[in-house]
């Protein structure tokens, strides 16, 4: 099972606010995404993916 899949389970397990924005983080290798939360639904949804440094 893949670290997205993982999310997909439990998404506060892996992931963290994201300081200055609305959005949560997460980093895969050298990659970070920026996700939105939409809580009533239950869905995440990938805002931003880039190289770390890029963010």
């Amino acid at each position: 099972m893949g670290k997205l899949d993982k999310v997909a389970v439990n998404p506060f397990r892996y992931l963290e606010h994201y300081e200055g924005a609305d959005v949560y983080k997460l980093r895969i290798g050298e990659h970070r995404m920026l996700i939105d939360v939409d809580f009533k639904n239950k869905v995440l949804k990938i805002r931003v993916l880039d190289h770390a440094r890029a963010l």
